[in-house]
């Protein structure tokens, strides 16, 4: 698989690792990796709220957004989450 770059729809930037499958409940999960602005980290999810919530970016859109202010960033991804969570739009 190349490299998959995907948005978060918070604003989080993740790479796609790969698909597999659960060995609890055998159902397909996405296997990707955190990238910015937060610390790397590895993660999985179900394949399909993984494909609702994620949306693919080309490896130029990632490399505008590792430029930018990454506080300003994490301030920004934490409101949109907690909004989301709420319920209410993020301003």
């Amino acid at each position: 698989m190349s490299e998959l770059y995907y948005r978060h729809l918070d604003g989080g930037y993740y790479r796609l690792v790969s698909f597999g499958r659960s060995a609890d409940t055998d159902g397909e999960v996405a296997i990707y990796q955190h990238l910015w602005p937060f610390d790397a980290s590895w993660w999985t999810r179900d394949r399909a709220e993984f494909l609702a919530r994620f949306s693919p970016i080309s490896a130029d859109e990632l490399g505008t957004a590792v430029r930018g202010d990454r506080a300003a960033a994490q301030v920004a991804v934490n409101a949109a989450k907690a909004a989301r969570r709420a319920g209410k739009p993020a301003s």
